[in-house]
């Protein structure tokens, strides 16, 4: 059991003499309730190997999987072909900053519209998007052109602000509540192994079939992804709430103002995104300067970044594994601010390391805490917040995030011009490391699932 007295663990390990568990059991390939799980001496390894027999959320998996692995190929030949062409980290901050802009103008309203649409058909046409879109860095070809960089950002960011809220909202539909950092942290699992191969195929791929071929390879992973998508059966517990009222922009309006309050309401929530705000003023940062500082730094090219992926990607295999282990045993928020810390720690280290060598040390290492990081992150949030309302919550509160991440941004893009990238590298470890500092002291451990139509938090208090 978590520590703290936490009741609501990932897979519990004992049962009674029966061995069921009642609850809404395993959905089918039809998407109906099938009946109950049978739990008794069930370890960490019997929680994954339910999850993994249910073909729905395997669909959302194996999507998830894929695309990851085509995205590899993307973040690595975006930032070199800016550098091969211009030379500029203004430039680099410019195309990260096209992918953050549409999560802070779009992400509350596709929160709102995704509590209303369809979320298997919503996943289903993002997904194609993105794939679609992917296509026109073919396009670049000179300094000029790179400003299909910022839109390809653009359009694929905004895809992506109706995708995650939507798979974030599905999942707890096709998983039971005990299964739920189960399944995330094998979401988290996928993250790995796409570091592991997909950062070290994109690095030998361009080196030997140069950068156009990274773009269409990820394009072909999004089709892919999208079939699988087509295979999810996800309840639609949205049936009769695409209507908008008369006045739609008020309805949007309304929704929003309802899912701000949501927030606010609640300790949990608003220690959450007080950890999101921090740890995004260390990652926007990171995601600019870490190419030029490797090249700088150490020389290397991209079969060298892809290492340093990979590395990182083998600690998150270890991590990922180590989930349920330490989940059974610490609260999620334990998880979370010890696991921040140690990976801040680690940057600190990349940043301060004399050798290329030790740079893939502290990688792998700091790969260790993200599994456990996100994993119990987005359970917390999944938990404490409920169906009907997860779609808005969570953009509304990654778009909150976003403005500090566009800030860290913008100040590294220029700082990187003029202060040694080293400084700049240590810096963001020292952020993520105050993040997890913020989450021990302000992140409250949720107490169970909240149901549709429970008060809001603050009511609950009182």
């Amino acid at each position: 059991m978590p520590a703290g007295g936490a009741t609501t663990g990932v897979c519990h390990t004992l049962r009674q003499a029966a061995g069921l568990r009642p609850g809404r059991g395993l959905v089918s390939w039809s998407g109906q309730v099938t009946g109950t799980t049978r739990w008794a001496g069930a370890g960490w390894g019997d929680c994954l190997l339910v999850v993994l027999r249910n073909r729905s959320f395997l669909a959302i998996w194996l999507a998830q999987l894929i695309s990851s692995l085509g995205d590899y190929f993307y973040w690595l030949a975006m930032p070199l072909t800016i550098l091969k062409l211009t030379g500029s980290t203004v430039a680099m901050g410019t195309a990260i900053i096209s992918l953050a802009l549409p999560a802070l103008l779009l992400g509350p309203v596709a929160g709102v519209m995704v509590d209303r649409w369809d979320r298997h058909r919503t996943m289903l046409g993002s997904s194609l998007g993105r794939g679609l879109v992917v296509l026109l860095c073919l396009a670049v070809q000179s300094p000029e052109q790179v400003w299909i960089f910022y839109l390809v950002g653009a359009l694929d960011a905004t895809c992506g602000v109706f995708f995650f809220p939507a798979r974030n909202a599905a999942v707890p539909l096709v998983v039971e509540e005990q299964e739920l950092t189960a399944a995330n942290g094998l979401l988290q699992v996928t993250m790995t192994f796409s570091m592991i191969a997909g950062a070290g195929l994109a690095g030998v791929a361009i080196q030997f079939l140069g950068l156009s071929f990274a773009f269409a390879a990820d394009a072909a992973a999004y089709a892919v992804a999208t079939v699988c998508v087509s295979l999810a059966a996800v309840p639609r517990t949205t049936a009769g709430r695409a209507a908008m009222a008369t006045h739609p922009v008020r309805a949007v309006a309304a929704e929003m103002h309802e899912g701000l309050r949501y927030i606010t309401a609640s300790r949990t929530l608003v220690g959450v995104l007080a950890c999101n705000v921090v740890l995004q003023l260390g990652l926007g940062a990171l995601n600019v300067v870490w190419v030029p500082f490797m090249q700088r730094t150490f020389g290397v090219g991209p079969a060298g970044l892809g290492a340093v992926d990979a590395a990182q990607g083998v600690g998150m295999a270890v991590g990922g594994v180590a989930v349920g282990y330490l989940a059974l045993r610490f609260r999620k928020v334990t998880l979370v601010g010890g696991g921040l810390a140690w990976a801040g720690l680690m940057l600190v280290l990349v940043g301060t390391s004399p050798g290329f060598g030790w740079v893939i040390l502290w990688a792998g290492l700091a790969g260790l805490a993200i599994p456990p990081i996100m994993a119990s992150l987005t359970t917390i949030t999944q938990v404490v917040v409920p169906d009907l309302k997860r779609g808005r919550v969570g953009a509304l509160m990654g778009s909150l995030a976003t403005v500090a991440s566009i800030l860290s941004m913008v100040a590294a893009g220029l700082a990187g011009e003029r202060v040694d990238l080293r400084w700049i590298y240590s810096a963001t470890g020292l952020l993520i490391a105050l993040a997890g500092a913020v989450s021990l002291v302000a992140v409250e451990e949720p107490a169970g699932m909240v149901q549709e139509g429970a008060p809001l938090p603050a009511a609950e208090e009182g």
